[in-house]
């Protein structure tokens, strides 16, 4: 008895716990010549491939799902969300950002342009280049030195004279809570489509 009491003891002891859960006090800035620059702010969760940010000041929370190829709009104060499909733009979006590797057909090239501090962590600054089919896409990406190579600022441009810029800060750490990432049960998907 006291043998198999210990082997049930052993599986419980070594479940894997999920992973952290990243969360960021996030800012983009759409830099242009011809007007002031356009500030957005809000907070930003990642665990694994989901993300979840909440806009100041907004009645919207927008969850990813990074795997699934799919975004959801949450509006709180009428209980209802719509889900929609990743188009292009918002997944080279996603990969400029930092938020997901490249997926196929986009490929990623890194050049480590720099080591150094940014925001009181190590940090890495790369120079990336996107491809795909002869299409090139340019940014620069300054990372956290560690493994998970968490965001800390990108910048990258949106045409030929603007730039937007996304930084991350007050980054920290936090127990994963998976309902932070799904709706809630009580809301309805009202998907037009």
């Amino acid at each position: 008895m006291f043998f198999l009491s210990f082997f049930f003891f052993l599986l419980i002891a070594q479940a894997p716990s999920p992973p952290p859960m990243w969360v960021a006090d996030l800012t983009v800035t759409f830099h242009s010549p011809y007007h002031a620059p356009i500030t957005a702010k809000g907070v930003f969760h990642q665990t694994g491939s989901k993300i979840r940010y909440e806009p100041a000041g907004s009645e919207e929370i927008d969850l990813y799902d990074l795997k699934e190829m799919e975004e959801l709009r949450l509006f709180p104060a009428d209980r209802i969300y719509f889900r929609a499909r990743l188009g292009p733009a918002r997944i080279l979006k996603a990969v400029r950002e930092g938020w997901l590797p490249p997926p196929a057909p986009l490929e990623e090239k890194r050049i480590l342009l720099r080591e150094g501090t940014l925001k009181g962590r190590e940090a890495r600054l790369y120079f990336i280049i996107l491809e795909e089919k002869g299409k090139k896409w340019h940014s620069l990406r300054w990372t956290t030195a560690d493994a998970s190579e968490f965001p800390l600022r990108a910048i990258y441009p949106a045409s030929d004279y603007e730039t937007v810029v996304a930084d991350y800060d007050s980054l920290r750490t936090e127990p994963s809570d998976p309902a932070r990432f799904t709706p809630p049960a009580d809301f309805l998907g009202v998907n037009p489509f």
